[in-house]
C-alpha cells in the first residue's frame, strides 16, 4: 500500500506547513516537556505534563507563568506530527528516541531553540526582503532577512547589528556556544573526524617543525578542537597549539595558549608561518567576499609548508537547510568543490586535499601557491 505522501499535494502540504509546528518547539524546550516525557518512564497525558512542569516552577519560586493543560495538549500533539514524540492514545503522550536525546544532550536541546527562533525569524522575512529590494542577492553579512526582520518590527538598533550581536543583546550567546561545541550529537573528536575523512594527520602534524606553532584554531571558542588536539597528541606544548577567538569568555584554557583575536579587523594574522592553519565552521558563516579576505588575510601569514583546513558542512541536498539557515543568517552558504577552488584560486592558495562525505562535515586542504 502506497503512503499517503506518495500524493504530491499531501507531501507538499506536510512539507509548508511545518514552520507553524516549529514555532511550538521552544515552548517545548521552556517548560521541559521532553525532559518530562523522557524521565516518567511509561505515556503520559498533558495534565500530568502540566502538574509536573508547574511544580518545578513552583519550586523555584521565581513566579513564572505556569504551562496550562491546554497548552500543554497542543504541544504534545504538535510534537507528535515533528515525529519529537509518540502519541501513544488520544491523549496520551511517550517519549520516543528524539525526545530521549533532548532530554539526555544538552547541545541538541540548546541547537532546536537557536535554529528554531532565529531561522523561523529569518525565514518568515526571506521573501519579504528580497521584493522589498529588487531580489538583490546574494546578502551581505550584516543585511540579511534577520536584520531585516528586526527593521520591520520596529527594532531599528537591532536591525543594525551582525546576528551573533543580536543574538548576545537578547541573552541567547551562552546558548548558542553551548550547541556550537556539544552540536546537535556527541561527535568523534577533532582528530578522529579529520583522519576518518582520509587525511593523514599523524603525518602533517609530525612534519611539524620545531620551531613553528603547529596549529593554530582561528575563531576557536573556548578551545574543545585543540584540547581533542592535546589529548590525541600530547606532545604538542601550549605553545603550538594556539586558539584564536575575539569572543572569548574565559581568560586561560590549560594545555594550550588563547589569543584574542578579530579576524574581521584589518590587522594580518598575528601568527606567521604556522603550520597548520584551522578554519571550522567559520567560512559558512561568511558571504563570499569576507570568506575570500579571511583566505586571503591567513594565506599571507602562510609559508611554503604551511597548510590550511577548512572543516564545514558537506554541500548537498542533505545540507540543503543548513545552508538556507547560513544564508538567512549571515549572508553566508556552503560551498562546493569548485566554489573552494576559485576561492582559494583568488586567495594565492590551491586545493590540495578533499573529502565530501554524503552526510556532515566536508575537509578541504589549502596551501600556498608555490613561487
Amino acid at each position: 500500500m502506497n503512503s499517503p505522501l506518495d500524493n504530491p499535494g499531501i507531501a507538499l502540504a506536510a512539507i509548508v506547513t511545518n514552520p507553524m509546528s516549529l514555532g511550538f518547539i521552544p515552548v517545548a524546550v521552556h517548560f521541559d516537556v521532553f525532559t518530562i516525557l523522557a524521565r516518567a518512564g511509561r505515556p503520559i497525558t498533558p495534565e500530568e505534563v502540566a502538574e509536573i512542569s508547574n511544580a518545578e516552577i513552583r519550586e523555584r519560586a521565581k513566579g513564572e507563568p505556569e504551562l496550562g493543560v491546554k497548552l500543554a495538549e497542543d504541544v504534545l500533539y504538535i510534537m507528535t506530527g515533528l515525529g519529537l514524540v509518540d502519541q501513544v492514545s488520544d491523549n496520551v503522550f511517550g517519549a520516543n528516541a528524539i525526545t530521549k536525546h533532548l532530554a539526555d544532550y544538552a547541545g541538541a536541546t540548546h541547537g532546536a531553540l537557536h535554529f528554531t527562533i532565529e531561522g523561523l525569524l529569518a525565514g518568515a522575512f526571506t521573501y519579504p526582503k528580497l521584493k522589498d529590494t529588487n531580489f538583490a542577492y546574494p546578502f551581505a553579512e550584516a543585511d540579511t532577512p534577520m536584520q531585516y526582520a528586526h527593521k520591520r518590527l520596529g527594532n531599528e538598533a537591532l536591525s543594525k547589528k551582525h546576528t551573533y550581536s543580536i543574538m548576545a543583546d537578547e541573552g541567547r550567546m551562552d546558548s548558542f556556544n553551548l550547541f556550537m561545541v556539544q552540536k546537535f550529537f556527541k561527535e568523534l573528536k577533532a582528530p578522529e573526524r579529520i583522519k576518518n575523512l582520509g587525511y593523514d594527520l599523524d603525518a602533517a602534524i609530525s612534519s611539524t617543525p620545531h620551531d613553528s606553532v603547529a596549529v593554530v584554531d582561528i575563531g576557536g571558542g573556548h578551545g574543545h578542537t585543540l584540547l581533542a588536539f592535546k589529548e590525541t597528541y600530547p606532545h604538542l606544548s601550549s605553545d603550538k597549539l594556539i586558539v584564536q577567538d575575539f569572543y572569548a569568555t574565559v581568560d586561560t584554557i590549560p594545555g594550550l595558549t588563547l589569543m584574542k583575536y578579530n579576524f574581521k579587523d584589518t590587522a594580518p594574522q598575528p601568527v606567521q608561518g604556522a603550520h597548520i592553519y584551522c578554519l571550522q565552521h567559520i567560512l559558512h558563516n561568511q558571504p563570499d567576499l569576507e570568506a575570500i579576505a579571511l583566505l586571503q588575510k591567513t594565506a599571507s601569514a602562510m609559508n611554503q609548508d604551511s597548510r590550511l583546513l577548512i572543516i564545514e558542512v558537506t554541500k548537498n541536498a542533505n545540507n540543503a537547510a543548513m545552508h538556507a539557515a547560513m544564508v538567512a543568517f549571515y549572508g553566508g552558504r556552503e560551498r562546493s568543490s569548485d566554489e573552494w577552488k576559485l576561492m582559494a584560486g583568488v586567495s594565492g592558495l590551491v586545493v590540495t586535499f578533499e573529502s565530501y562525505p554524503e552526510f556532515g562535515e566536508c575537509l578541504v586542504e589549502m596551501r600556498k601557491v608555490k613561487q
